[in-house]
């Protein structure tokens, strides 16, 4: 398990940064908007989306940062879930859109697993 320290910077700002913001918009929500995004984090809609989209291009991160490959192939299914979930959705809202899906998250499945 070898760490580049190039790779360590890149993978604390891409991810802490993101994450701090998200916690402090949190911590200043009232009681009502707190319920609400727990109500809207638990939705199968969100957990099949965003969440497996996160989920697996976290891990495919980490997998790339600690050099373990099968972090990696944990990673890239999540995303093909949540890339199929994704357009799936979009289709039913705009065609032209969920054309240029696909290609946006093959791209980055390529860019997680290339580099």
């Amino acid at each position: 398990m070898n760490i580049n320290i190039d790779s360590l910077i890149t993978f604390l700002i891409m991810w802490g940064t993101p994450t701090i913001m998200m916690l402090i918009t949190y911590l200043k929500m009232n009681k009502d908007d707190k319920n609400d995004v727990k109500k809207d984090f638990k939705s199968a809609h969100f957990i099949f989306t965003i969440g497996f989209l996160v989920t697996g291009y976290f891990l495919a991160s980490l997998g790339n940062l600690l050099t373990l490959n099968i972090m990696k192939l944990l990673g890239i299914p999540l995303m093909i879930i949540a890339g199929i979930s994704v357009v799936a959705d979009v289709r039913r809202k705009n065609k032209v859109k969920s054309i240029l899906l696909p290609i946006l998250i093959l791209a980055m499945i390529f860019a997680v697993t290339v580099g």
